[in-house]
């Protein structure tokens, strides 16, 4: 007992000292996520429990090894004790995981912004309401995951928005035989994309590029998104990502970098652990691309999540110009923008793990 004693105060000092000594990340790469910083310290934080909080926080981030350990825990709960969940990801059959689904709280505050956006443009509104793989994928689920959820609350913000309603979970479901979805990350594969984008495009019009006019080319066979950071299991081999090029020549304008480009992506990030940035080259406010052999003189505002981020390239084609917001971070009013620059379509593209809790559409104006 005395040992046992001992050797607890030995390792319990040894990770202290190196909490002080070993270097601090801001970032951590496998996360993909900025860690927390050391809190700010006033009566009013401390009165408000937000500093003990934060502390907490930074010491959960900051703890030495945080990778091994939580890997090493991810491990017994999965072999040793059976569990089927972890952080919040189900462990699925076929090699998938995938993220639980939360009721959602804020569905009528939702509506109420797009019907008020609504009424501000002059533009043809479209919305599109992506399911994610724990819908489309159910049969994938453990037994004891709950079902249904995302289509019953889609089917509600459709029947009480003004906008013009796209419904891509039947497309979806036709063709999940295909690898729709990563394993290891929340988004849809460009083949998903592609599949959804083909609906969206003929309710908007506009008849759709067939598989054959694209040339898909791998960019990365080890890609390991947001989910597997969650889950932290050894030995998963990543997957990868293709993009479709059409050939299109565009113009790509990046209005918080003064950036040009020519392309849709920026292949940097597939060395990075953030692969999925490569489509759109990450965050922007406001990107325009710009297509002056579209087939229409139309032009499209979207407003949207990452899931649109490998979709957008299939739309080139057919608009002129296309306006893409990110409105957590775009400050101007967004109807203004489109009243101003008369653009005709309005293209709203969330997934049903977002929208409920997206700060980008609650700053939709």
């Amino acid at each position: 007992m005395k040992k046992t004693g001992i050797l607890t105060a030995v390792l319990a000092t040894a990770l202290t000292v190196c909490f002080f000594v070993l270097p601090k990340m801001s970032f951590s790469e496998n996360e993909n996520r900025y860690l927390q910083t050391f809190p700010q310290i006033s009566i009013n934080n401390v009165k408000s429990g937000d500093f003990s909080k934060e502390l907490g926080d930074y010491i959960s981030d900051r703890f030495p090894f945080r990778d091994f350990f939580l890997n090493a825990n991810s491990v017994f709960e999965t072999k040793a004790l059976g569990k089927s969940e972890i952080n919040g990801v189900y462990v699925c059959i076929d090699g998938y995981y995938i993220e639980k689904y939360e009721k959602p709280e804020s569905t009528d505050e939702i509506i109420d912004i797009i019907n008020n956006f609504d009424e501000k443009t002059e533009a043809d509104i479209y919305m599109s309401l992506v399911p994610t793989a724990y819908a489309i994928y159910e049969d994938k689920l453990p037994s004891f995951a709950p079902k249904g959820g995302q289509l019953e609350t889609m089917e509600q913000i459709y029947e009480a928005t003004n906008a013009k309603d796209i419904d891509v979970s039947g497309v979806l479901s036709e063709n999940k035989d295909k690898k729709l979805y990563y394993r290891l990350d929340h988004h849809w594969t460009t083949e998903g994309a592609y599949i959804a984008y083909r609906e969206i495009i003929s309710r908007m019009g506009f008849e759709p590029g067939e598989r054959a006019e694209f040339e898909p080319k791998t960019v990365t066979e080890d890609f390991k998104g947001t989910i597997y950071s969650k889950i932290n299991l050894p030995n998963i081999d990543g997957e990868s990502i293709e993009v479709w090029d059409s050939g299109d020549k565009l113009k790509v304008s990046y209005e918080d970098t003064n950036e040009i480009s020519h392309s849709l992506y920026n292949f940097d990030y597939a060395d990075k652990k953030d692969k999925y940035s490569l489509f759109l080259n990450n965050i922007h406010t406001l990107i325009e691309i710009t297509n002056e052999n579209a087939e229409s003189d139309r032009s499209l505002a979207v407003i949207k999540d990452s899931y649109a981020n490998c979709l957008i390239p299939f739309l080139t084609r057919h608009f002129k110009s296309i306006y893409v917001f990110d409105t957590r971070y775009y400050k101007g009013s967004v109807s203004e923008f489109i009243n101003e620059k008369g653009i005709s379509d309005v293209l709203f593209l969330y997934n049903m793990n977002t929208i409920d809790n997206d700060l980008g559409i609650r700053a939709v104006f």
